[in-house]
């Protein structure tokens, strides 16, 4: 009995102690994100350029909550990729790209993962569809959390968090996105994703050691 008693004050006062640190121990604001800016992404990739950078709509900029944008059109002959990185440090400053299309008014059609070719990285794929005048894009995209590729937008949490207690505070995440219209011919639709997949593999391959750089 006397040792449970012990225990039992031991218990009260570790619980003491803990909640007079949080009370008074307040921790070094995170350091303000820096992130990747526009110089970092290449404006020539496997023959396509991008000579120029586009603003994202206001809109669109309230809903990442502030996050860093790099947004450019790619294009080599009648080709145009459209691609953008998000960079932040909270996982509102990132998006499920299917929740903005079907917000603006697309369908999803085939969603699913392919492997990049000539590396080990799945990324995200999947046609928008269904508005009228247009067949609609292809649309490939993938996440990076503190270094780290994440498959799938519930992961990113997790990850964040598994960061967090290791010390790594407000651990930057990045979301890379290629987008490029489809064609109402299926074979063309085929080898435009081909070269959709090709392009988004040449980028990757540039990206990774900037991307793993900056966690």
């Amino acid at each position: 009995m006397p040792y449970i008693r012990r225990m039992g004050y031991l218990l009260v006062l570790v619980f003491a102690v803990a909640l007079l640190t949080a009370m008074v121990w307040k921790p070094a604001p995170a350091p303000p994100f820096h992130g990747l800016a526009s110089s970092d992404v290449p404006r020539e990739v496997g023959g396509y350029v991008a000579p120029t950078d586009y603003e994202m709509t206001a809109d669109v900029k309230a809903l990442l909550q502030g996050a860093d944008t790099v947004s450019r059109t790619y294009n080599r002959n009648q080709d145009n990729i459209d691609f953008v990185l998000l960079g932040g440090n909270s996982r509102e400053n990132l998006h499920d790209p299917r929740s903005c299309l079907t917000g603006a008014g697309w369908a999803l059609a085939g969603d699913h993962t392919e492997t990049l070719p000539g590396t080990t990285v799945d990324i995200h794929a999947c046609h928008a569809v269904g508005m009228p005048g247009t067949p609609g894009y292809d649309v490939l995209y993938l996440y990076v959390v503190d270094g780290k590729r994440i498959s799938a937008v519930s992961q990113i949490r997790m990850q964040m968090l598994i960061a967090a207690l290791v010390g790594k505070q407000n651990a930057p995440v990045y979301m890379l996105r290629f987008m490029e219209p489809l064609s109402s011919d299926p074979q063309t639709q085929a080898e435009v994703h081909t070269r959709l997949m090709a392009f988004a593999s040449q980028m990757w391959t540039v990206m990774k050691p900037k991307l793993q750089s900056k966690a």
